[in-house]
Formats: C-alpha cells, structure tokens, sequence
C-alpha cells in the first residue's frame, strides 16, 4: 500500500509541477497573508493546492489533508496529508526558480512518504518508510563529514518577535563566519532534500508549520540524517525548532545553534 501512496504522492507533486512552470514570472497577483511581510500567497499556489488535494481525495477520500492555504478537512483518520503548494512562494512570485512542491503522508505521527519536486531544476526527491530516499530514481544519502567547520549549512529565521530574535541572527553569523557557510534559500523543503543527498550538511529553523516540513523530514530519515528538536529529542510538529544533519555532527551542532 505504501507504493500507493507514494506514487500518488509523485503524481501531485509532479502534475502540479507543471502548474508552476506555466505561471512562472507572470504573475502580478501576491498578497500578504499576514503581518509577516515575506508571508505571501499567489494565484499559483491556490491552483497547485486545489490540484494536489484533488489528487489525494480522489485516490484515498477517508485520509485527512491539511494545506497551506485551505486548511485542514477536518476528517478523523489515522492518515494525514500535509501539503505545500509553493515552498518558496517569495522566490517564485519573484521571477526565482528555487522553489517546490511539498507534500508528506503522516500515520499515527510518522512520516511514512515524502515527495519534493522543483520543476525548473527537474529534480524530484521522494521516499517512503523503510524503502530509502531518492533524486531522480538514484539512490541518496547524507553527507559522512564529521568536522562541523568543514560542513555547509542552510538556516531559516523565525518570523516571530521575540527576546531570542537576537540570539538567531549572533547563531547565524558566528556559524557562517566559522564553517564553509551558512546559506538563507527561502524554502525548508528543499534544504531538507539537499541535506538528505548530500549537498548540505546541516539545517536549522524555528516556527515552521508541518506543510513547510513534512515531505523533507522523510527524506532526511530515509538518507541515514537525524531531525531533532533543540534537546536532541524526537522532532514532532509541536516542537517549535527542527535541528537536521546527518548523524556525525548532530550533537555538535545542536550546541552551536541552541537558542
């Protein structure tokens, strides 16, 4: 059944791929959602979303789904769909080609399949539990460095005002200034899915919702990575920091970037 739902998973991502694509650097229709100013909605997004959950209700209509824009169903089942029609939508609505599709099958607080799609580079990352990570039908796997100085890295800011802002911007730069770098991309989908074949070495972010993660946090697990929260514990959606790294320098980091 899990090939089920990963090749539905693949079939949305990629179908709505297209969507992306057609739009791409015609827009002239972003608005804010909120007061955080880099939190933006496009008509892309309200289309790729609607495709995507018709995909899934269509294929499993008893499963839950939650998305970025439209919320949750509301139906009680053991499985969970979250999904992000843009991870990026600032980079798209932009005319920047750095951006995915996001979507992760959740069961009883598992993610059992992820599916990560950037069109414009035509790459594709998916897994599914017990069945390993993948680009583009390749096998994948996070790095093996073990010195942190020798590891790049992808961070994300919160958009929340509060005491510890401060702290994330010194974390920040004293990383950067004592590592190969740390990079800001604008989507934690992909820097999940870059972590998980290799091309990062570390992630961190603090007060992302479940659709923004949940499809990289099975392709992390799968490639042999670690996700935590800021204690080292179990990452759940409850926990407002995600710390994720392939497993030689998780304990290592998780000191350089408490906050």
């Amino acid at each position: 059944m899990i090939n089920e739902f990963l090749g539905t998973a693949i079939e949305a991502v990629e179908s709505s791929g297209k969507i992306l694509i057609q739009y791409f650097e015609k827009l002239h229709d972003s608005r804010q959602k909120n007061e955080n100013i880099r939190d933006l909605v496009t008509e892309v997004d309200l289309l790729a979303e609607k495709n995507i959950k018709g995909i899934l209700a269509s294929q499993f209509p008893k499963h839950n789904i939650v998305a970025e824009e439209s919320g949750g169903l509301g139906i009680n089942s053991d499985y969970c769909w979250h999904v992000d029609p843009i991870d990026g939508t600032v980079n798209y609505s932009h005319g920047i080609p750095l951006c995915a599709i996001s979507i992760g099958l959740e069961l009883n607080g598992q993610i059992i399949v992820g599916a990560v799609h950037n069109p414009f580079t035509k790459e594709l990352f998916y897994a599914s539990q017990g069945n390993g990570a993948f680009l583009n039908g390749h096998v994948i796997r996070v790095s093996e460095k073990e010195k942190l100085e020798e590891c790049l890295y992808v961070a994300a800011f919160s958009s929340e005002s509060d005491d510890n802002k401060g702290k994330e911007y010194q974390t920040f730069g004293e990383m950067n200034d004592n590592t190969r770098g740390v990079l800001r991309i604008g989507s934690a989908a992909l820097a999940l899915s870059y972590l998980a074949c290799g091309r990062i070495d570390g992630f961190w972010v603090k007060g992302l919702h479940e659709w923004d993660i949940a499809g990289g946090l099975g392709l992390v697990s799968e490639a042999g990575g670690k996700v935590t929260d800021k204690y080292g514990e179990k990452y759940s959606f409850e926990s407002k920091i995600l710390i994720a790294s392939n497993n030689s320098i998780h304990k290592e980091l998780l000191k350089s970037v408490a906050y």
